[in-house]
């Protein structure tokens, strides 16, 4: 009976000793891919909502693929809420490599319209030349074949505006 018992305690030990080197060779966390926007198309403009296409640069700082199956994404214009909306295209991002990613957002027509007028109305030199608007974008990035199944992150730039007569 001695024998069975530590042969059942010797298996249960290995079993656990296996169970946590495993658990351990699964890694260190995955760092924050970095994100910013490469291109903004305008898709739709209805009466009270625009359709645009973000598209984001995801840089992989990582040593494993990113693969993606979806993002969601807040854009912020000039300090105020822009757009939102989510994408899901399957894209992996390669180790230490970029991918672009494409991402539907809804903007509010009638904001985006008292956001212009409130930049006109300024009583400032930039409204006669170029500007460069501030935008900020955060949101979550959905993994697949991952431990960790989702990954934030935030973006800054600014947005060139043209001036009236054209000139940047």
């Amino acid at each position: 009976m001695r024998h069975h018992v530590c042969s059942a305690g010797f298996w249960s030990g290995l079993l656990l000793l296996l169970i946590l080197t495993g658990c351990a060779g699964l890694g260190r966390p995955l760092q924050k891919a970095e994100v910013s926007l490469v291109d903004l198309q305008v898709k739709e403009v209805r009466p009270l909502e625009a359709v645009l296409t973000l598209s984001l640069r995801v840089m992989n700082p990582n040593d494993k693929d990113l693969k993606i199956t979806g993002i969601n994404c807040r854009m912020k214009v000039d300090g105020h809420d822009f757009a939102t909306g989510m994408g899901n295209a399957l894209i992996t991002v390669p180790a230490y490599g970029t991918a672009v990613v494409p991402v539907t957002v809804y903007a509010s027509t009638l904001r985006m319209f008292s956001s212009v007028l409130a930049m006109l109305q300024e009583n400032s030199p930039a409204h006669s030349a170029a500007r460069d608007l501030g935008y900020e974008l955060e949101g979550t990035i959905r993994l697949a074949d991952s431990v960790t199944r989702s990954l934030d992150f935030s973006g800054r730039g600014s947005l060139s505006l043209p001036g009236p007569d054209g000139a940047r």
